[in-house]
C-alpha cells in the first residue's frame, strides 16, 4: 500500500472514533459558519488532525496548511492535499522552510488562524494581517502571546492549552500516555525500576510521570514552582532540583514549553546511557544544538542518536528532540480519544470566533465556558456516562 493509502485508512479509523468532533463538525457544517472563509492551519499533520482539516473544507472553508517541524505524515499532506487543503509543508522540512511557510499563510490573508506555537499569529502580526481571530493549542504558544507578544497581537486569540478540559483529557492523560508509550516502542526497553527524571509538573508532566510509574519506573520531578512541587511530593514522586536529579537518571523527559531546560553543561552530568526525550513544543527545550557541536549524534535505531561526550560517556537523544510522542519511530501521537475532545474545542473555538460580533477582546484569553461545558458533556455522554 502507498503512504497516502495507508494514511487514509488511518484518518476513516480515527474519524469512526471520533464521535464528539464528528458532531461538532457536523452541526458547524450545516450552520455554513466557515463558508468562504480562509483559515490558516498550523499542527501537526497526522490523521486526527486530518479529521479535523477535513470537516474545515467540508464545511466551505478554504484552509491553508503546514504542520510542526518534523511531525507532518507524508501520507496525511497527501490525502489532505488530494480533499483540497493546501498544504505547505514537507516532513524533512528544515527552519528556514517552515518560516517560508508562516510567511506565506500569512501572507495568504486569513480570516482564522489556529496555531500551535504562536509561530503563525506572529507572521500574521508582521505582515500586517488581522484576522478575525486566532485559537492556540499548546503551552509554548500561551507563553510567547504572554510575554513576547503581549500587547502587539489586535485581534482575540483563544488559548485553547488554558481549558481545565484540554488540561486533563489532552494534556495530563493523553500526553501522559503517548509519550510513555512512545519511549518505550522506540527503544523497546522496559521502565521497570529505572530512574525516569521528568522536568516540568505541569499537566503534561504530572501525566508522564504518572504514566512512567504505572510502567515500574522511579519518577523524580523537576519543578522550580514550589506549589507544584509540593503537588509532586504530595502525588508520591520524589522532588529535586536539575543537577541532583539527572545524576543518577536513566531517563530525562522535558515537559515545560520553555527553552533550554536540559543545557549543555547539564547532559554532561547524566550516567552512561542515559537517554533524553522531548515531549515539549520544540527540540529547544534540550540544547540539542550545542550537543551535536560538542558531540555529533550517530544513528544506531531508527530515531534513536547516540552522542559520546567528551568526557568518554554516551548519552541517547530520542528524535533529535523533537516531540517524542509523534516524531519518535512509531509514535502516533495523542490517544485518538484524546485528541476527539482537544480537536472539539478548537473547531467551536474557531467557530465562535467566525460568527463573533465583537464578543471577544483582543489578545489571548480562555476557552469561552460554554465550549468546555457543551464539550465534557457531548465526551461523557460517548464514554456511555451521564453528568449529575
Amino acid at each position: 500500500m502507498s503512504e497516502r493509502a495507508v494514511a487514509e485508512g488511518r484518518i476513516a479509523w480515527a474519524r469512526r472514533r471520533m464521535p464528539v468532533l464528528g458532531a461538532a463538525l457536523a452541526e458547524l457544517g450545516q450552520q455554513r459558519v466557515f463558508d468562504g472563509l480562509t483559515i490558516g492551519f498550523r499542527l501537526h499533520l497526522e490523521p486526527k488532525t486530518a479529521v479535523l482539516v477535513k470537516g474545515l473544507l467540508a464545511g466551505g472553508a478554504r484552509v491553508v496548511a503546514m504542520g510542526n517541524e518534523g511531525t507532518t505524515q507524508f501520507g496525511t499532506a497527501e490525502a489532505l492535499a488530494e480533499w483540497g487543503c493546501e498544504v505547505l509543508d514537507r516532513p524533512d522540512d528544515g527552519k528556514g522552510a517552515v518560516l517560508a511557510h508562516l510567511s506565506r499563510i500569512a501572507e495568504a490573508g486569513p480570516n482564522l488562524v489556529l496555531d500551535n506555537g504562536a509561530e503563525l499569529i506572529e507572521a500574521c502580526v508582521s505582515a500586517g494581517r488581522s484576522p478575525k481571530g486566532a485559537t492556540e493549542e499548546t503551552t509554548s504558544g500561551a507563553f510567547r502571546l504572554r510575554a513576547g507578544l503581549a500587547g502587539v497581537v489586535g485581534f482575540p486569540v483563544i488559548v485553547i492549552n488554558d481549558s481545565p478540559l484540554k488540561a486533563i483529557v489532552e494534556n495530563k492523560h493523553g500526553v501522559g500516555e503517548s509519550v510513555v508509550d512512545a519511549i518505550v516502542r522506540a527503544t523497546n526497553m522496559s521502565l521497570h525500576k529505572k530512574r525516569v527524571v521528568v522536568f516540568g509538573y505541569g499537566w503534561c508532566g504530572r501525566g508522564i510521570a504518572l504514566y512512567a510509574r504505572r510502567r515500574g519506573a522511579d519518577v523524580t520531578a523537576v519543578e522550580p514552582d514550589p506549589v507544584k512541587a509540593l503537588e509532586a511530593a504530595m502525588d508520591g514522586f520524589d522532588v529535586a532540583g536539575p543537577d541532583g536529579a539527572v545524576r543518577t537518571a536513566d531517563v530525562g523527559i522535558t515537559a515545560t514549553g520553555r527553552g533550554r531546560v536540559v543545557g549543555y553543561e547539564l547532559i554532561e552530568t547524566l550516567p552512561d546511557g542515559a537517554l533524553l526525550a522531548n515531549a515539549g513544543h520544540t527540540e529547544a527545550e534540550i540544547d540539542v544544538i550545542r550537543l551535536e557541536r560538542e558531540a555529533p549524534g550517530e544513528l544506531v535505531a531508527p530515531s534513536l542518536y547516540a552522542h559520546e561526550l567528551p568526557g568518554g560517556r554516551t548519552v541517547f537523544l530520542l528524535a533529535k528532540g523533537r516531540i517524542v510522542n509523534l516524531a519518535a519511530a512509531g509514535g502516533t501521537g495523542n490517544p485518538i480519544e484524546a485528541m476527539d475532545l482537544g480537536l472539539t474545542l478548537q473547531a467551536r473555538s474557531l467557530a465562535a470566533l467566525a460568527a463573533s460580533g465583537g464578543d471577544f477582546r483582543p489578545g489571548p484569553q480562555p476557552v469561552p465556558q460554554k465550549i468546555n461545558d457543551q464539550t465534557a458533556t457531548a465526551m461523557l455522554e460517548s464514554m456511555g456516562q451521564t453528568p449529575a
